[in-house]
C-alpha cells in the first residue's frame, strides 16, 4: 500500500509541475540570483522552529477528534484574562506555516502576538502536522476517507474545545483563510449551538463556500468531477500532494533558480498578479506548501465548481453511497441561515479562486455579516502573503479584535 501511495503522489507532482509551466506569469522586475537566494535552514524549518527562530515562545498541542485523528497545533502563548484567544486556520493544501513564513512584521501570527493576543494555530487532518490517528495509518486508504465536511464536523470543534480547555476562556476569535473559513461554515452548520456559541467573532479572509465562477486552473478538475472512479484511478484515493513528496524536493531544488515554476504553482491557487508578493520569499513559501490533503477534498471542490446553482453541498459519493451516508440519493445542501456567528469578511478583486461575484453572493446568504470589505488588487494568497497586508488588511483585523 505504501509504494502505491507514493506512486500516486509522484504522478500528482509530475502532472502539476508540467501543467504550471504552461501558464504565463507576471514579469518579475527583480534580480533572480539575489532575490531568490534564501537561507536553506528557513526552508527546512517546521512551524515551531519558524516561531522560536524569531524569538517567540511556542507550545505544541495535539487534540484528538471524536473520530480518532490526532491534530497538530502550535500556540504562541500569551495568556490573558481580558483578551479572547485568537484561533487561526489555514486554507486548502496548506498548514499553519502559511501564517508564519513571511517576515515578522508581515506575518499575521506574529502581528497578533505583538498586539497582545494568545495565538493558536490549527492544522486539519491529513496535512503535515496532522497525519496521525488512534488506530489508522496514513498508508491505509481509510485514513483518507474525508473532505472539508469532516474537517468542520470533527477537527474544528476538537481544536477550539482544546483551546478553551487550556485557557479557561469560553470563546475564541476565529480567523480563517480560504478553506479555513469553509471548515467553520460546515462545522457550525453541522454542530449548531455547541460550536457556534464558542466563537465570539469570525474574520473570514477570502471566504470559500460558493465557487461556481472560479477562474483558477483548479476548475479544470470539473471535467472529471462526476466520475469518482476515474479520479481515483488517476490520482489515487489517498493523499493528494503530500508535504514530503516529490514536489517539496523539486521546490527546494529549483525555486531559487527557476522562479517561473514556483510562481506558477502559486498561480494554480492564487492568480497571476504578483504585485504584492515578496518574490524573494517564494522559495520559503514553496518549501512549506503544499502540505497535503485528501484526494476527496480536492474533488469536493471540483464538485462545487461544477454546481452552477451556487450552493455549498456535502461530498457527492454517488447515488448508492449517498443513500448509505445521507439517507438520500443526492448530497444535502448546507443552510447558511443557521450560521449566526458575527462575521467580518474580506475578499479580493483579483482572486481567481473565490471570485468577487461569488464572494458577494455569499455575503447575501450569511445572516450576520457585520462588515464586508473588498480589497482592490488582492489575489487569493495576498491575504496571507502580501507585503502590504499589515497596512491594507491586518490593521483592520486588529481593530475588529479590539
Amino acid at each position: 500500500a505504501l509504494s502505491m501511495v507514493n506512486l500516486f503522489s509522484f504522478i500528482q507532482s509530475i502532472v502539476l509541475v508540467v501543467a504550471v509551466t504552461q501558464f504565463p506569469v507576471a514579469t518579475l522586475s527583480v534580480n533572480k540570483q539575489k532575490d531568490f537566494t534564501v537561507k536553506a535552514i528557513e526552508t527546512n524549518m517546521n512551524a515551531t522552529q519558524l516561531i522560536t527562530s524569531k524569538g517567540f515562545p511556542c507550545e505544541e498541542h495535539h487534540p484528538i477528534t471524536s473520530d480518532g485523528f490526532i491534530l497538530g497545533m502550535q500556540r504562541i502563548p500569551q495568556p490573558s484574562k481580558d483578551r479572547i484567544p485568537v484561533f487561526l486556520l489555514h486554507g486548502l493544501l496548506s498548514s499553519s506555516d502559511s501564517f508564519l513564513t513571511n517576515l515578522v512584521n508581515e506575518s499575521l501570527a506574529y502581528i497578533l502576538y505583538n498586539a497582545g493576543y494568545d495565538v493558536w494555530l490549527g492544522n486539519v487532518r491529513g496535512n503535515v502536522y496532522s497525519r496521525k490517528h488512534v488506530s489508522l495509518s496514513p498508508d491505509d486508504l481509510r485514513f483518507w476517507d474525508w473532505s472539508f465536511d469532516q474537517m468542520g464536523e470533527y477537527d474544528v470543534p476538537a481544536m477550539i474545545g482544546h483551546v478553551l480547555n487550556v485557557t479557561g476562556h469560553k470563546k475564541v476569535n476565529y480567523i480563517g483563510h480560504s478553506q479555513g473559513t469553509t471548515s467553520l461554515f460546515t462545522g457550525a452548520i453541522i454542530n449548531g449551538k455547541s460550536l457556534i456559541d464558542r466563537v465570539n467573532s469570525f474574520i473570514a479572509l477570502a471566504p470559500a463556500a460558493i465557487v461556481p465562477n472560479m477562474q483558477s486552473p483548479l476548475h479544470y478538475l470539473t471535467y472529471i468531477a462526476n466520475d469518482v472512479d476515474l479520479v481515483y484511478t488517476l490520482f489515487g484515493d489517498g493523499d493528494f500532494l503530500p508535504h514530503d513528496g516529490f514536489l517539496e524536493i523539486f521546490s527546494k531544488m529549483f525555486c531559487p533558480r527557476e522562479p517561473k515554476i514556483c510562481l506558477n504553482t502559486f498561480f494554480l491557487i492564487g492568480g497571476t498578479d504578483f504585485t504584492n508578493t515578496n518574490v524573494s520569499r517564494i522559495a520559503v513559501y514553496s518549501a512549506h506548501d503544499p502540505a497535503g490533503t485528501s484526494t476527496q477534498t480536492v474533488m469536493h471542490w471540483a464538485q462545487l465548481v461544477e454546481n452552477k446553482h451556487g450552493t455549498l453541498k456535502r461530498y457527492d459519493y454517488g447515488h448508492l453511497k449517498n443513500l448509505e451516508k445521507y439517507g438520500r440519493f443526492n448530497p444535502p445542501t448546507y443552510d447558511f441561515s443557521a450560521f449566526t456567528i458575527p462575521t467580518y469578511a474580506f475578499c479580493g478583486f483579483k482572486d481567481t479562486l473565490v471570485v468577487l461575484e461569488d464572494c458577494k453572493k455569499l455575503m447575501t446568504l450569511l445572516p450576520n455579516v457585520i462588515e464586508a470589505h473588498f480589497i482592490p488588487h488582492y489575489t487569493h494568497l495576498d491575504f496571507i502573503f502580501a507585503m502590504n497586508a499589515p497596512q491594507n488588511l491586518y490593521s483592520r483585523v486588529l481593530k475588529i479584535l479590539s
